[in-house]
């Protein structure tokens, strides 16, 4: 303790100012050594007198807070007003969260990424930093960012030369100036297709962004005057927090912001790993996902990335004393395509989960990242020795990764008793993005944020999930008004934005019915274009598996119907108003069209002319419990209600039997209901096998190693780290070299 206040003391004044890395070090070895933040053994302002002590926090985040709520009203794109794809922070000296505002908290783990690359590189010692100055931030290797559509701004806070505080503002990009327009450049296949990518690098300086900045953005992106709002508004909310800081320093003095600081951090870590201890059964938790690149075809420019890969998500969570350890070995190798995920995008992702379910009753701090130990092994798509790799849309598979860790820790409370928190994970989103050129010549670019902003929460384990409420990464879940959207797309009109019937998991517990929108394309111009990044697919399962035997929710997809009669069913006011619509209304021929796809997976892009038509659907969720359990009222409330309208597939599914009476109001049919049940649970019995028999048979299977080319290089890729090749040879009792030498 001695020693702490001894070295804070030393670095009040500028004559004995560290550099940044003098700090970084001092920060690791002190942690390092302790087993707490920076040393901090005792919470001695805490204790001393609580009051100034909180008072002091309070003022620090309030300070972030009120940036949010100030600054995205000043100037900001649709993206950040309306749906507050957004968030503000104050980090100490060394990059370490001190308080965050409402929005995607775990972008808060990147903020050490870009100040350690700043110290090792010494930014202070060669250039200079200097209080108000202003960096940009958008790239995954050097600053940690998720993406490049993700952008920072960071602002040093500095008294006598020292930097004692970075003010920093995030946000989602419209636009990101890469090949294929939008915020996610699906098929990237290194870094230099990823668009406006920056190391940290100074902008501005005195709070004021240099003139060849604005040039950038008109330059490399398509959507110049939104980028330029977002940029003023990060820069705003930064200018708001430096300025508190500056007075909260005044105020308490500097000695005791810098002792302050760090036992917040310590506070918050020790209170974590409490929550984490108090939650969680020991144990392992494994989980998996998959995630098809389906690029075959589509690079002909780029031969060595003309292939399709099947990505292998591996994850386990383990429970111990220093909080919980993220295992991500076995997970498949980087590859040339967009998917890719550096260390710090990945703890972007994983941190979705370990904040919202761990920090629930403390300050958000750096604490959380210090009780989560993590392992990305280097060669992986979570860590590559590649560092061209590109990584604009890695959100389509990291968020699966999240929800695996995410799912253990609502298993791990179910099973403490937490019912309230138990609850079907995943992050079924979607999205669509592309450009356009007006009839006069002006180019733009955009994306719909809509089915990012709120997707169905999963079923918990004692009552159905809820539509549009849960979004994995931000609290405040929105989708954002539909108007702000045609705004950015001019083109397009909305036909229809609605829930979409059936489109869930069943079980027990249903999951919250997930999105779909028409657009209509009206007059286009010269060009409209679009394309989808999606993170779940209709090609492979989702993420929420179900828990307790119950189905997964539908993954999300797309319909492009191009060259329609959609003037005929205008002037009928029978235009369709979803997924299903579209197609109930083409099987029946009322709407005709010459081109209809139906996308499972990512599309390449596709041009539009008017009266065509594009629509999405995504954000479906997982059920809790045996579909067979389900009680029958809930079944044809359903029906009643148009949650869902195919009876015939829910009395297969549920068991359950229902008439219409002469009002159209579905009855249940109590005792054919359990006549049909009691059929069901003994045709499984019928259908059913011993696990030693579908051992034997799947193991036979396995050895024969007849897979097709995806998976069979999915399987080698993951069978090259250890850990995974003990746990797949130990279960299917296989030799050490298996498909090691094919």
């Amino acid at each position: 303790m001695a020693t702490i206040a001894k070295d804070i003391k030393h670095t009040a004044g500028g004559e004995n100012k560290r550099t940044l890395l003098d700090m970084i070090n001092t920060r690791d070895e002190l942690t390092s050594q302790s087993g707490h933040y920076y040393g901090v053994t005792e919470l001695s302002l805490r204790d001393s007198d609580p009051i100034k002590y909180e008072r002091f926090y309070s003022k620090i985040h309030a300070s972030v807070l009120a940036a949010r709520e100030s600054a995205r009203y000043v100037a900001a794109s649709p993206g950040s007003r309306e749906m507050g794809e957004v968030l503000w922070g104050l980090a100490t000296p060394e990059g370490d969260t001190l308080a965050v505002s409402a929005g995607f908290l775990s972008h808060t783990a990147i903020f050490p990424v870009a100040v350690r690359y700043m110290a090792k590189n010494q930014y202070d010692v060669n250039d200079g930093i200097e209080d108000g100055d202003v960096y940009a931030v958008s790239d995954g290797l050097t600053g940690g960012v998720p993406h490049p559509g993700d952008f920072y701004s960071f602002v040093p806070i500095c008294i006598e030369g020292e930097v004692i505080a970075w003010a920093i503002g995030i946000n989602h990009l419209m636009e990101n100036g890469a090949p294929v327009a939008g915020s996610w450049a699906t098929f990237s296949v290194d870094t230099f297709m990823d668009g406006l990518v920056c190391p940290p690098m100074r902008t501005g300086r005195k709070l004021k962004q240099e003139s060849w900045w604005k040039a950038i953005w008109e330059r490399r992106t398509r959507a110049a005057t939104m980028n330029i709002l977002d940029d003023k508004m990060r820069l705003a909310g930064c200018a708001m927090i430096h300025e508190t800081t500056h007075k909260l320093i005044e105020e308490f003095g500097l000695d005791y912001y810098k002792r302050a600081i760090r036992e917040v951090i310590e506070e918050s870590r020790g209170m974590v790993v409490d929550n984490m201890k108090s939650t969680m059964v020991p144990g392992t938790y494994n989980g998996c996902a998959f995630r098809l690149v389906k690029y075959k075809g589509l690079q002909n420019v780029w031969a060595h990335a003309d292939k399709n890969t099947l990505i292998h998500v591996r994850g386990s969570v383990e429970p111990n004393e220093k909080g919980i350890k993220i295992d991500a070995e076995g997970s498949s190798k980087w590859g040339y395509h967009s998917y890719n995920a550096t260390p710090g995008g990945t703890d972007c992702a994983i941190f979705l989960g370990m904040i919202n379910s761990f920090s629930h009753n403390t300050k958000v701090t750096a604490g959380i990242e210090l009780a989560v130990q993590r392992n990305y092994p280097r060669g992986s798509i979570y860590n590559p020795d590649n560092e061209f790799t590109s990584n604009s849309n890695l959100w389509a598979q990291t968020v699966a990764l999240n929800s695996i860790g995410f799912g253990a820790v609502s298993r791990g409370m179910f099973s403490r008793g937490y019912l309230e928190e138990a609850f079907t994970i995943d992050g079924n989103w979607g999205a669509f993005q592309g450009q356009g050129t007006t009839e006069d010549g002006s180019a733009y670019g955009f994306t719909n944020f809509e089915w990012l902003g709120g997707t169905g929460r999963g079923a918990w384990c004692y009552k159905d999930g809820e539509p549009l409420v849960w979004a994995a990464w931000s609290q405040m879940a929105t989708i954002g008004d539909a108007e702000e959207f045609e705004s950015t797309i001019p083109a397009l009109f909305y036909l229809g934005r609605k829930l979409l019937p059936g489109f869930f998991g069943y079980g027990r517990f249903r999951g919250g019915p997930g999105n779909s929108a028409v657009h209509w394309c009206v007059e286009p111009g010269k060009h409209l274009a679009l394309s989808r990044p999606n993170g779940g697919l209709s090609c492979t399962p989702s993420v929420g598996l179900g828990v307790s035997g119950a189905y997964p929710g539908p993954g999300s997809f797309m319909i492009s119907a191009r060259g329609t009669n959609l003037d005929e069913l205008i002037a009928k006011g029978e235009t369709p108003r979803d997924a299903r619509e579209l197609l109930e209304q083409h099987e029946s021929g009322k709407l005709k069209i010459d081109n209809l796809e139906i996308w499972k997976t990512d599309c390449p892009e596709l041009s539009l002319q008017n009266n065509d038509l594009f629509v999405d659907a995504a954000g479906s969720s997982g059920g809790w419990g045996d579909p067979l359990d389900r009680e029958p009222q809930l079944v044809v409330n359903d029906l009643n209600q148009g949650v869902s309208t195919e009876y015939q597939f829910l009395s297969d599914m549920h068991g359950v039997v229902a008439e219409k009476n002469e009002l159209g109001t579905w009855e249940l049919d109590e005792k054919a209901t359990m006549k049909k049940r009691a059929d069901l649970r003994q045709l499984r019995l019928n259908e059913s096998q011993p696990v030693a028999e579908w051992w034997k048979t799947e193991r036979q299977m396995v050895q024969k190693t007849g897979f097709n080319e995806e998976v069979k290089e999915m399987y080698q890729q993951s069978l090259s780290f250890d850990k995974f090749r003990d746990e797949f040879c130990s279960f299917w009792q296989l030799n050490e070299d298996y498909m090691s030498e094919e």
